[in-house]
C-alpha cells in the first residue's frame, strides 16, 4: 500500500510539473521567444536583393547599306546569377544571355545565342573566371578596322568585384564553312 502511495503521488508531481512547462512564454510573442534563444537572426526574413529585381530585355534591330541586317536581343536569365558581397551587402547580379540574328541579303548567314555555357567562351584565359562576371552590354559597330564591310557584334562581360571588363567580337563571316569569327578585345 505504501508503494502504490509513492507511486501516486510521484505520478501526479509528474503531472503537475507537465502541465506548469512553457506557461510563462503563453503571454509572449513568437519573436520575444526567438529574441530570448538568440534565433531572431536566423529566423528572420533577410532581403535578397536582385539586379535587375525583374525580367529585363534589350532589343536592338540595325540595317546596314551593305546588305547586312543584325538582330540581337538581350534578356535577363531568371535561373542564374552571381552572387556578390561588396562592404558587408551580398548582391545577386542576374546572367544575361544573347540572341544574335545575322541577315545578310534576305538570307540568315548566322543565328545563337551566347550564354556562359557557350563554346566562345573557351578562348578567354585561364585565370577568367566566368563564375565572378555577368553579361553587363552589347553593341554594334560597322567599323572594323580588319573586315570593313563587315559589322562587329560586341558584348562586355563584367565583374562587380574586380570592376574588370571582358570584351569579345563576333564577325559574321562567310567563307568555307565558318559562320562567324570572334576574339576577345580586352582581358
Amino acid at each position: 500500500m505504501k508503494n502504490i502511495f509513492c507511486f501516486l503521488i510521484l505520478v501526479l508531481s509528474a503531472v503537475v510539473l507537465a502541465c506548469t512547462d512553457g506557461q510563462e512564454r503563453t503571454h509572449k510573442s513568437a519573436q520575444e521567444i526567438l529574441q530570448e534563444n538568440k534565433l531572431l537572426d536566423s529566423f528572420s526574413e533577410k532581403q535578397v536583393k536582385f539586379i535587375p529585381e525583374a525580367y529585363a530585355e534589350k532589343t536592338t534591330d540595325t540595317v546596314f547599306d551593305n546588305g547586312y541586317e543584325i538582330h540581337v536581343k538581350m534578356y535577363a536569365n531568371m535561373k542564374n546569377h552571381i552572387t556578390v558581397n561588396l562592404n558587408g551587402e551580398t548582391v545577386n547580379y542576374r546572367d544575361f544571355n544573347l540572341d544574335i540574328e545575322v541577315i545578310k541579303d534576305d538570307r540568315t548567314i548566322l543565328s545563337l545565342t551566347i550564354s556562359k555555357d557557350h563554346d566562345i567562351n573557351e578562348q578567354l584565359s585561364d585565370n577568367v573566371n566566368l563564375n565572378e562576371y555577368y553579361l553587363r552590354d552589347f553593341w554594334i559597330a560597322k567599323e572594323n578596322k580588319h573586315h570593313k564591310d563587315i559589322p562587329g557584334i560586341y558584348f562586355e562581360y563584367y565583374s562587380p568585384t574586380s570592376k574588370d571588363s571582358i570584351i569579345q567580337e563576333i564577325l559574321p563571316y562567310q567563307e568555307n564553312d565558318i559562320k562567324f569569327m570572334t576574339s576577345v578585345l580586352t582581358n
